[in-house]
């Protein structure tokens, strides 16, 4: 390509002494994006597929504007806006400009790429998009991962990117890949806030060392479009799903529950229904019993949603029973067309296998040691069959006990002392669990200080605030003070427009 137009792609180098100060990053940063996204299509495409090509020449980490940019002006070049002569081979999977995008991807200069998020995003698109064209959508789950946790390592900003990476997921059955992504914890959504006030919050610089991306990926950077509530909520419903797929059966509770508490202008919508039936079942199989969702949840859209989930509330009712297996089993037989209709026949079955757990472990209570001829029966099982699945359990690592041969019969006993048994943990590997449990609550101490910080900042607390005051001032007597939040408004279905 020209040396002149090679000149100004590389004019901005990250690592040059000038811009090492955060405000020179910035500004040099901005005047650098609007110069190159002025350069004609045409110039990038000089020298294309050869020594002289802009993407051999730029690299993808310490030039990740410039290649961001060059690699649109190229995808451009070769489709027209539909794709509807056909996906060009240098765009397929496995192609020229597919292999640099997927390279850039794994490469790219997160800082960089906070000041190009429309231009990520269309490449995100781009992956998708084609992708999906090619009848493969699986090829895009890597790089879309890859750019996600690339340009935010905790992932912890919601973007539609997030959705349409856990919908590849669920479609090729990719649970495990899908991991990455669902094991962060989603700590805020993309801030409305006006420019005026995101430009003056401290660190509002994209380059600045941010604790959470909050603060740099909002509904002004680019990186994604409008968020709804239901976007939120599919993405959960779905991120349950991965987990059930793997038997994370508390994990996808957690996912169920954060779809239940969502705000809902008290109307339940499909998902949160799917998601409530799902829950029941699944808490009955991680906490053996239906315990209250949280109390942020809308009283009257689980009203509504309770009233359609008879069946599976019975069922849980029956699977509390320990001691009555055949009530379990006649209310499985009763409702199984409606468990396969919300294609929940799969938990369902799991119920009645984690009955007799649950009924075993409900023995450890009371039991140090018990013959298993004692209580077979109560399982509907044989001995033999008994014996087996106490085994099973073991070696699983989900039972804490042994079984111990005798001429009168196995005993099973029970270790209820975290140090003695087949699951006993050292002193090391104690103080080690220890040790991440408080990494993950720093973590988590620190999200909830930038959210209370950006709550803080929206017009409707400091109306709270005001009124507070107000009352403050009327109640100098010593009268009550009202509290409440609630002043009356019901939320938009703009999610961006209400949380921040």
């Amino acid at each position: 390509m020209a040396g002149e137009v090679l000149a100004h792609l590389l004019e901005f180098q990250p690592s040059a002494p000038e811009v090492q100060q955060k405000r020179e990053y910035d500004a040099a940063a901005r005047q650098f994006v609007a110069k190159v996204s002025n350069i004609s299509h045409p110039h990038f495409l000089k020298g294309a597929e050869t020594s002289g090509d802009v993407l051999e020449i730029l690299h993808p980490e310490s030039n990740s504007i410039a290649y961001i940019f060059a690699l649109h002006a190229r995808i451009s070049a070769l489709s027209d806006a539909k794709f509807q002569k056909g996906i060009p081979d240098q765009l397929r999977p496995g192609g020229y400009i597919w292999n640099k995008v997927e390279n850039f991807m794994q490469n790219f200069d997160p800082v960089q790429v906070r000041y190009v998020g429309q231009e990520w995003r269309r490449l995100m698109d781009y992956l998708e998009r084609v992708a999906r064209l090619m009848g493969s959508p699986g090829v895009a789950i890597s790089p879309i991962r890859s750019g996600l946790l690339r340009l935010d390592p905790l992932s912890g900003t919601f973007t539609l990117t997030h959705l349409y990476f856990i919908r590849l997921c669920m479609e090729t059955r990719s649970y495990t890949a899908a991991l990455p992504i669902l094991d962060n914890y989603i700590s805020s959504l993309p801030s409305t806030l006006p420019a005026a006030i995101l430009q003056g919050m401290e660190y509002s610089s994209p380059s600045a060392n941010h604790v959470v991306s909050g603060e740099y990926i909002h509904a002004k950077s680019g990186h994604t479009d409008k968020i709804t509530m239901a976007d939120v909520q599919e993405y959960y419903v779905l991120g349950a799903m991965a987990y059930l797929g793997l038997s994370q059966f508390n994990k996808a509770k957690q996912f169920l529950e954060h779809a239940l508490v969502a705000p809902a202008n008290n109307v339940a919508n499909g998902l949160m229904l799917e998601a409530y039936k799902k829950w029941v079942l699944l808490s009955c199989l991680v906490d053996g019993t239906i315990k209250g969702l949280p109390r942020t949840a809308n009283t009257a859209a689980i009203k509504q949603i309770r009233t359609s989930s008879k069946a599976y509330e019975a069922l849980a009712d029956a699977y509390t029973q320990l001691r009555n297996l055949p009530k379990l089993k006649a209310q499985i037989n009763a409702g199984k067309d409606l468990w396969a209709e919300d294609g929940n026949t799969g938990l369902v079955k799991e119920l009645l296998e984690q009955q007799q757990k649950l009924y075993i472990s409900w023995l450890s209570r009371t039991y140090s040691a018990i013959p298993v001829t004692n209580f077979a029966g109560n399982l509907g099982l044989t001995k033999d069959e008994l014996t087996g699945k106490l085994e099973e359990l073991i070696n699983k690592g989900q039972l804490n006990a042994t079984i111990q041969r005798s001429g009168a019969g196995d005993i099973l006993r029970f270790f209820l002392d975290p140090t003695q048994g087949p699951l006993a943990k050292t002193e090391t590997q104690q103080q080690q669990a220890l040790y991440e449990q408080t990494q993950r609550t720093n973590l988590l101490a620190e999200q909830v200080k930038s959210a209370d910080y950006r709550l803080s900042l929206t017009k409707e607390y400091i109306e709270h605030i005001k009124r507070q005051n107000k009352k403050m001032a009327a109640n100098a007597s010593g009268e009550p003070m009202d509290t409440t939040w609630d002043d009356g408004m019901e939320a938009e279905e703009d999610l961006m427009g209400d949380l921040h």
